[in-house]
C-alpha cells in the first residue's frame, strides 16, 4: 500500500511530490526481502498478490480519470478497471520473473535484474496491441524537466533506470547487515546519494546552460473549445467548426507565418461514394481524391490571402481499395460493393499553392481506435468503444513521414494525440528529418482531471529527448508552445476559446536519443535473456551438485 501511494504521490499533476519516487519502491522490496528471510512455514503462499497490490493502488491513483472517457456508466466502469486491472497484470511480469531468477543468482543480483526485465517491460508495453505506456517510469519527471535533460541521451527510459538504481541502493544502504551501525556513513549510502544526486546535478547544468538553436518561424495554433461529447461529432455542422477555426487564425495571420495548427479531427466532413457515369466519384476526406473535399477547398480558399503560410489539421479520413484489392483486417466492408476502405485517424497538411499530403495515425488507443489482436481473432470492430467520430479498428501507416511544407520551410512530424506518449515513435519522425513537432489532440474526453495535464506534460519529454520545439493544438485544451529546453514558453487555459501565435526554432541536427533511438529497450530485451539463461545454469548446476 505504501509503494503504491508514494508513486502517486510523485507522479505528474498527482502528487507531483517527485522526489518520493526515488525510495517508492523500497516498503515492498523490503517486504520481499523479508519474506524471502522468513522461515517457509511462516510464508504466505506467494509474494506477488503483495506486488499486484501495490501496483493496483499506482494505477488506480494516478489514472482514475479513464473513469471520465464516455458518458455512460457502463462505459466508464469498463473504461476504468479494464486498463488498470490489464495493466497491473502485465507490470507484475517483471516481479515474477525477479521472484524466479532470486532462487539462483541472490537477493542483491535479483533486483539488479528486475530492474533489468522491467525495462524490457516497459520497452514491450509500447510495442503491442495492448499498449499503454502512460505510466513508464521515467514520466514521472514529466513535471520537473530541469532533471532529466539527460533524456536528449538516454530517452525516458533513462529515467527509469535512475529510478530503479536509486531505489535499489536506498534498500542496500538500509538493511541492517549495511547499515552498520548509528551515525556511521556506509559505502550503499555513499552510493545511494551518488546515484540521485550526480544525475540531478548534470542536468541542472545542462539546463542552466542550454540556449534554444535553429532558425525562427511564426506559428499559430488554434483552439476551438468544441465540446467533444455534446457538440464535437454531430451537433455543429462540420464546415461551421472549420469556419470557426479559420476565424480564430485569420487576425493573428501576417506575412510572416509559416504554420497554422489545428486540433485532432478538426476536420469531420462527411465521406461518401456516389457512381456518375460509370466512376465512382468521391465526395468528402478519402485520401483517394479529394477533389470534392469542401474542406480542403475552404482552407484552399483561406491560404489564397496568406499564400506563405501552411496549414496542418487533424481529420477523419478514409483510403478505399482497388476492387478484389487484399487488405488488412482493419478494412470495412462497403454494403453492395466488392470493394473494402480503411478509415484514419488523420492529418491533412495544405500548402499555400494548394497541394497537401495526408498522414495516418501509427499509435492506436486500444479500445477505442485499436481491437487488438484482430488479426488472429478476426474482426471485432463492433466491441470498439464510441468515443465519437470515427470508432473502431482504424488503418494505420508504417512509415514515420515528415510533412513538409512550401519549399521545405518547416518539415513536420505530425503526432496525433496518444502518440505524444511514444519517445521512439516521435524520434523516429525527427530521424527523418522532421525539425518540428506539432501536436494535435483532444483531450476533453477526461473532464477537469489530471489526464490532460499528464497529456501535455509528457510533451515536454518529447521537446528533451529530440531537442525539438513543439506546436500543440488541443481541442478543449491545453494548447501550448514547448522549447527545446522543455518550457512551457506559452499556453492556454483549458476549456476555453483560445488562439496562440509564438515563434518556433528549427534545427536539423539530432540528439543521440533521435539518432539511436530506443537503445536502453532494445538492450534490456538483450539482458533479460542472458539473465534468464544465466539463472536456469545456476539452477541446474545446484541441482546435479546435490
Amino acid at each position: 500500500m505504501l509503494t503504491g501511494s508514494l508513486l502517486a504521490l510523485a507522479w505528474p499533476a498527482v502528487g507531483g511530490l517527485t522526489p518520493l519516487v526515488f525510495i517508492a519502491w523500497v516498503p515492498l522490496l523490503w517486504a520481499e526481502e523479508l519474506y524471502a528471510r522468513s522461515p517457509k512455514e511462516a510464508r504466505p503462499r506467494n509474494f506477488m498478490p503483495y506486488v499486484m497490490l501495490a501496483l493496483l493502488v499506482w494505477n488506480l491513483a494516478t489514472t482514475w480519470w479513464l473513469f471520465h472517457v464516455s458518458e455512460q456508466m457502463a462505459t466508464r466502469l469498463f473504461t476504468l478497471i479494464g486498463p488498470n486491472v490489464g495493466n497491473v497484470l502485465v507490470m507484475s511480469v517483471p516481479w515474477l520473473l525477479f521472484r524466479i531468477v532470486r532462487r539462483s543468482l541472490g537477493g542483491v543480483w535479483a533486483r539488479w535484474a528486475l530492474l533489468v526485465f522491467w525495462l524490457a517491460f516497459e520497452r514491450f508495453h509500447m510495442h503491442w496491441d495492448l499498449s499503454w505506456p502512460w505510466l513508464t517510469l521515467g514520466n514521472v519527471f514529466a513535471g520537473d524537466i530541469a532533471w532529466v535533460q539527460w533524456y536528449e541521451w538516454t530517452g525516458h527510459l533513462g529515467g527509469s533506470v535512475w529510478v530503479w538504481a536509486a531505489n535499489i541502493l536506498v534498500l542496500q544502504a538500509a538493511l541492517p547487515e549495511r547499515a552498520a551501525g548509528k551515525g556511521r556513513i556506509t559505502r550503499p549510502m555513499v552510493a545511494a546519494v551518488a546515484v540521485i544526486a550526480l544525475p540531478w546535478a548534470a542536468s541542472m547544468v545542462r539546463y542552466a546552460t542550454f540556449t534554444e538553436q535553429g532558425r525562427p518561424e511564426q506559428v499559430v495554433l488554434v483552439q476551438p473549445n468544441i465540446d467533444p461529447y455534446k457538440e464535437k461529432f454531430g451537433a455543429i455542422e462540420p464546415m461551421d467548426q472549420l469556419e470557426r477555426m479559420l476565424g480564430q487564425a485569420a487576425p493573428l495571420m501576417d506575412s510572416a507565418t509559416a504554420l497554422v495548427v489545428m486540433p485532432e479531427t478538426a476536420l469531420q466532413e462527411p465521406t461518401t461514394l456516389t457512381e456518375e457515369q460509370g466512376r465512382l466519384v468521391f465526395h468528402g476526406l478519402w485520401e483517394n481524391d479529394m477533389t470534392d473535399s469542401r474542406s480542403l477547398a475552404r482552407i484552399r480558399s483561406f491560404l489564397r490571402d496568406h499564400p506563405g503560410a501552411a496549414v496542418v489539421a487533424g481529420m477523419s479520413a478514409a483510403r478505399l481499395y482497388p476492387p478484389g484489392a487484399e487488405h488488412p483486417v482493419s478494412a470495412r466492408v462497403l454494403e453492395g460493393m466488392d470493394r473494402a476502405f480503411d478509415a484514419y485517424n488523420a492529418a491533412l497538411l495544405v500548402r499555400g499553392d494548394g497541394s497537401f499530403e495526408c498522414y495516418n495515425k501509427s499509435k492506436l488507443v486500444p479500445g477505442v481506435e485499436l481491437m487488438p489482436f484482430e488479426e488472429v481473432l478476426g474482426s471485432l470492430s463492433g466491441l470498439a468503444l464510441d468515443l465519437g467520430g470515427t470508432t473502431g479498428s482504424l488503418g494505420t501507416q508504417q512509415e514515420r513521414s515528415v510533412m513538409w511544407t512550401g519549399g521545405k520551410r518547416l518539415g513536420l512530424a505530425p503526432t496525433i494525440c496518444y502518440e505524444s506518449v511514444y519517445g521512439d515513435h516521435v524520434a523516429a519522425h525527427v530521424r527523418n528529418g522532421a525539425d518540428l513537432i506539432v501536436i494535435m489532440t483532444n483531450d476533453g474526453w477526461w473532464d477537469d482531471t489530471p489526464g490532460y495535464k499528464q497529456h501535455l506534460l509528457y510533451g515536454k519529454l518529447r521537446a528533451v529527448e529530440t531537442r525539438r520545439d513543439v506546436a500543440r493544438s488541443a481541442n478543449t485544451g491545453i494548447s501550448a508552445f514547448i522549447n527545446q529546453r522543455g518550457d512551457i514558453v506559452q499556453r492556454s487555459g483549458w476549456w476555453v476559446k483560445a488562439t496562440l501565435k509564438g515563434t518556433v526554432h528549427l534545427r536539423d541536427d539530432l540528439s543521440f536519443y533521435a539518432r539511436h533511438g530506443d537503445f536502453i529497450g532494445k538492450g534490456a530485451y538483450a539482458a533479460s535473456v542472458i539473465l534468464l539463461l544465466l539463472a536456469a545454469a545456476k539452477a541446474v548446476s545446484a541441482g546435479k551438485a546435490v
